[in-house]
């Protein structure tokens, strides 16, 4: 009976660890929850029981991923992400929690048909596939900005006739308008006489170099339009 007694229990024992092994195997096969649920049921404190738990709690983390994927929603991307912050899924969830709250920002920026609504866009996402689009969008909202005028160049200006009022001033401006604006490069100013320290309404030009105004009275004279050069 002393011979036998531990025999048998060896014959137990290996009977247990080959059951353990092929329970273990058949659970991997499966890969599923449940397979490894039913493995711990039978060895709860086998030599596998740790192995089967880890690998349960990743095949909970890829559910989670497949079904945030799935539904394609923000607030599934961040309950994945609250859930596992170091899963090697969390950063492609956080990447498209930016392209989903951009899109989403793009849909209101474009129904909102407003200039300050587009800019703003384009501020937060320069890089966006919608950027073309937005801008394309904006430059029918915003008129264009005047480029500013050209600064004056030159001290001397052409004149062309002194006036008592305003109105006989104005009028030969409106007669020789083709004449002066070909001939002086821009049209002409009425100084009035607050601007002129005198009591005459002055036909003048634009600032010209001393040689672009002598070269444009010249030109004048020869179709018999009377002019002087004056240095302002």
């Amino acid at each position: 009976m002393n011979f036998r007694t531990p025999i048998y229990l060896l014959f137990l024992l290996l009977a247990a660890c080959g059951g353990q092994e092929k329970s273990w195997e058949l659970a991997e096969r499966e890969d599923t929850n449940q397979g490894y649920l039913e493995f711990l049921a039978k060895f709860p404190d086998g030599e596998y029981a740790d192995q089967a738990r880890e690998r349960m709690l990743e095949l909970k983390e890829l559910r989670g991923w497949e079904r945030a994927q799935f539904r394609d929603r923000m607030d599934n991307y961040r309950r994945f992400v609250a859930d596992y912050p170091q899963s090697e899924n969390a950063p492609a969830a956080r990447q498209r929690i930016y392209e989903l709250e951009r899109d989403a920002a793009w849909d209101a920026a474009r129904e909102s048909n407003d200039a300050v609504a587009l800019q703003g866009f384009l501020a937060s996402y320069p890089e966006a596939p919608q950027t073309w689009e937005a801008q394309q969008l904006l430059a029918t909202l915003a008129p264009p900005i005047p480029e500013p005028p050209p600064a004056p160049v030159g001290n001397f200006r052409v004149q062309v006739g002194a006036f008592r009022t305003a109105k006989a001033a104005d009028s030969e401006v409106r007669r020789l308008a083709d004449l002066l604006e070909s001939t002086l490069a821009g049209p002409v100013k009425i100084v009035t006489p607050k601007e002129s320290g005198n009591r005459f309404f002055l036909l003048q030009s634009q600032p010209l170099t001393g040689e672009e105004a002598a070269t444009a009275c010249e030109a004048l004279r020869q179709r018999n339009q009377a002019c002087l050069v004056i240095n302002r």
